[in-house]
This record gives structure tokens, C-alpha cells and sequence, in this order.
């Protein structure tokens, strides 16, 4: 009997320049952009605060995190998502953060045989990067965002 290939449900996320991919499981909801709570002397990569279900979201941009050098804009507010993202660890106090996705992300499956690796030099925020069709994709490490999200004071 063949085994049949597992799949993953993923959420692909469209940036300024390029892709990611999140495991579906770790997105709580996929909502319009909205405007946020901007708060002084973060680092750039740190939109503001969205308040959601009566919490304060951290919003961050991933594109910005993942390279110092570039600044964050939209290319349309009208189509852009945010991406409520479950943190891996559970905390009282971040028990959620957002990320900006320039359109609404695609859903998709995904399994071994759909990814490839793409050879591509890995950023800090990346546990690796991959190819699906002729499309790089960036798998963020999750981890490595929310120790960020950990050194940045938004109360």
C-alpha cells in the first residue's frame, strides 16, 4: 500500500518584497488592516498596538524585522490583512501579535513533495526558505520574533 503525502494547512503571507509561509494553526483570524496605536521609541519594525477581542495586539511587520535596512509602507491600505498570530509560548501578557500582510494571505496545502529547498542564504528571522511551483517563500522562525517582540516595551 503507497502512503499518501501529509499536508499542512499554511497561510501565504504576501510582503513589501517576497513571502512567507505560517502554519494555518498559529493564525487566530485574518482581519482588514486597521489603524494602530503608535507608541514612542520602538524599533522600526514595531507598527504600533491594534486593540482586537479586548486585548492589545503588538503589530509588527516582518519584511522590517527581517532587514534593518527596509522601511515599511503599503501598497494599499484597502487590501491589505493583518494576521493575528497565537505565540508559541504561552504568556499572560502576549498571548497574541499581528503581522502585516500586504494583500489577504492564501490558503494553502502544503507537503513534502510541494516544497523544495531554494538554496537561498537564510535571514535571522528565517528557519529556512523554500520554493513552491517557481515561488520562494521565507518559513519565518517564530521564536526569533516573539524574543523581539520580548525586548520591546509597549505598555
Amino acid at each position: 500500500m503507497a502512503e499518501t503525502a501529509q499536508t499542512v494547512p499554511a497561510l501565504m503571507v504576501a510582503l513589501q518584497r517576497g513571502k512567507i509561509l505560517i502554519p494555518a494553526a498559529v493564525a487566530a483570524e485574518v482581519i482588514p488592516y486597521e489603524p494602530l496605536q503608535r507608541i514612542e521609541d520602538t524599533p522600526d519594525w514595531f507598527l504600533g498596538v491594534l486593540g482586537w477581542r479586548g486585548l492589545r495586539i503588538p503589530v509588527i511587520s516582518y519584511e522590517s524585522l527581517t532587514s534593518k535596512r527596509t522601511s515599511f509602507s503599503l501598497v494599499s491600505v484597502a487590501s491589505a490583512s493583518l494576521i493575528i498570530v497565537r505565540t508559541l509560548r504561552t504568556r499572560d501578557d502576549i498571548p497574541f501579535y499581528a503581522m502585516v500582510s500586504q494583500a489577504a494571505p492564501d490558503e494553502i496545502q502544503v507537503s513534502e513533495e510541494t516544497l523544495t529547498d531554494s538554496m537561498e542564504e537564510l535571514e535571522d528571522t528565517e528557519l529556512a526558505r523554500a520554493k513552491i511551483g517557481n515561488t520562494v517563500v521565507g518559513i519565518p522562525d517564530m521564536e526569533f520574533i516573539e524574543a523581539s517582540l520580548n525586548e520591546v516595551d509597549f505598555s
